[in-house]
């Protein structure tokens, strides 16, 4: 017998009647109290039955589907801890498959398998009832929100979202935007009320029984999910647990607010990519050339200035739509690789070498239609359609973005191409709220901070695309006695980059234990499988790339 299966056999020695079925979702009726049934392989799932508005509990219901991933009987870490939930990012992202997918090799061999894992989706969201689900109609709009590689571009790239928003706004205004449809009720303070009463009703059961402290909420969150416990940990700090915040967001993005003090690392990372391909040679780096990483950069360069789409349209050249489709997919193809350089930096060197072979016979549609296939899909499971993502987002906006023009959003705009050469990709998840109708019933709005029963754990990388490091400085700052970690790394969230110095540090805080304030962790290798002399920063200098980094 496997140890997954004493897993199994302890947790039945609690609750027989949860083990004595197997379920599907689909099987599964929403209780208040919290019902595990045996669900996929080796996980359990229920649906918790949670007031719909909770400021207004006669309104109706609704149903919030959980997986969990039970402790180990035996495991040597010691005695059964509890639960921590989780949140995998977004807004939008599905707890349920996050868990599924990675509750084994990720989360517990970070936590110590002495935790339940239990993963959630957040309200509106895949399983979760009442859903947001307005796509049906919505097709074309989707394409142009949800687009990766090739965007669909017009005459004006930023017009194109902000038309695609309306529309898909209207939909879904029309589809669940009632007061008893799930538009509504999607704001990261209704998930964070969620989260305080999955706990207050796991404090109920057999297991929050012999948790040590099962009124507190364990919390381990990436990117938004960041946000999600910093809302809870500032609305609710006497019932903060263990909560390790990786990736941490600056407070100006969710709530949408002075856009211009936003910053992005992204271009630190593409300056790397120079260096790693030189570090590794011809062998590993498609597109390696010359003798310096500046050699490679400036045989990049060749070809990005070739996209010159607004000489391209200006001078009404034939190719100038397809020139501007081939700088925006090069500028995806930038985002998605610096956040998750170390599984697609190999593939990025393909692309450049691609790129120049197109631009050589001058049919650069070729490139972008083949971009998707030699990159692939970085993004994780669970990732977000335009609705569940714009239903959290501008919620948590409280719509002030609402009916705003281009001209509204203009010095947000050019603050964020001054930030980075892929500013516009970064940029444009914002304008879709542009559309977004639909107010939101329940918004916290701070003040932000606390003095949390258990110290927080921030974790960030020095060079992060999306929430730099600084970002979880500055936000420890808020909450009495939280701890920090800085991971000298490349990438969005710690999860990419699998330094073991970060990765004993967490652990050892859902072990009892917090790092000393503001530990740093060292470089360890990185993408394309090697490690670099020295920090990131005092490397990108003595490269001569140091004009790359803003």
């Amino acid at each position: 017998m496997n140890t997954r299966s004493f897993a199994f056999l302890g947790l039945c020695s609690f609750a027989v009647a949860a083990c004595s079925r197997s379920c599907t979702w689909d099987t599964i009726t929403p209780s208040q109290s919290l019902i595990w049934c045996s669900c996929y392989d080796g996980f359990y799932c229920a649906k918790l039955d949670v007031p719909l508005d909770y400021q207004n509990p006669d309104l109706g219901r609704a149903s919030i589907p959980l997986i969990k991933l039970p402790a180990q009987s035996n495991s040597t870490y010691g005695s059964y801890q509890g639960m921590i939930l989780t949140n995998p990012g977004g807004p939008g992202g599905s707890g349920v498959d996050e868990v599924q997918s990675s509750g084994v090799e990720f989360y517990q061999s970070l936590t110590g398998d002495n935790w339940d894992i239990v993963g959630f989706d957040s309200r509106g969201i895949y399983r979760s009832e009442p859903n947001v689900n307005c796509s049906a109609a919505a097709s074309t709009s989707e394409e142009t929100l949800n687009s990766r590689y090739v965007p669909e571009v017009t005459d004006d790239f930023f017009t194109s979202y902000v038309e695609a928003g309306m529309e898909l706004g209207n939909q879904c205004q029309e589809a669940v935007g009632g007061a008893k449809d799930a538009g509504p009720h999607m704001s990261t303070t209704v998930n964070a009320r969620d989260l305080l009463s999955i706990v207050d009703a796991f404090a109920e059961t057999a297991d929050g029984k012999r948790a040590e402290k099962p009124n507190l909420l364990n919390y381990f969150g990436y990117s938004y999910g960041t946000f999600l416990g910093q809302v809870f940990a500032s609305m609710f700090p006497e019932r903060v647990g263990n909560m390790a915040l990786d990736g941490v967001l600056g407070l100006e993005l969710p709530l949408g607010e002075n856009f211009t003090e936003v910053t992005s690392d992204a271009d630190g990372i593409i300056a790397s990519f120079f260096i790693y391909c030189f570090e590794v040679g011809s062998s590993q780096c498609s597109f390696y050339t010359g003798s310096s990483p500046l050699d490679i950069y400036n045989r990049f360069n060749e070809s990005f200035v070739q996209l010159d789409s607004q000489r391209a349209k200006a001078e009404s050249w034939a190719n100038a739509t397809d020139i501007e489709a081939a700088l925006l997919a090069l500028k995806t193809t930038f985002y998605y690789s610096v956040a998750s350089p170390a599984q697609i930096f190999s593939s990025l060197s393909d692309a450049l070498v691609t790129l120049e072979q197109a631009l050589a016979i001058q049919n650069v549609a070729l490139w972008t239609e083949q971009i998707v296939a030699l990159i692939g899909d970085p993004t994780p499971a669970g990732d977000a359609n335009a609705e569940l993502r714009l239903g959290t987002l501008c919620a948590d906006q409280s719509n002030k973005w609402y009916n705003k023009t281009l001209e509204d959003l203009r010095p947000a705009l050019e603050h964020f191409e001054e930030v980075s050469i892929i500013g516009e990709i970064i940029s444009k998840s914002m304008l879709g709220c542009l559309g977004w109708s639909i107010e939101a019933t329940d918004v916290f709005t701070g003040p932000f901070g606390g003095d949390t029963a258990t110290p927080i754990l921030f974790v960030g990388n020095t060079y992060d695309p999306i929430s730099p490091a600084s970002e979880a400085v500055a936000a420890a700052k808020n909450y009495r006695n939280a701890q920090v970690v800085t991971v000298d790394a490349l990438g969005h969230t710690s999860r990419v980059v699998g330094n073991t110095c970060q990765q004993a540090k967490v652990n050892a805080y859902f072990q009892g234990t917090l790092p000393d304030n503001e530990y740093s962790c060292a470089f360890e290798a990185g993408p394309l499988g090697i490690a670099l002399n020295g920090t990131l920063e005092d490397t990108i200098f003595e490269a001569g790339l140091s004009q790359l980094v803003q």
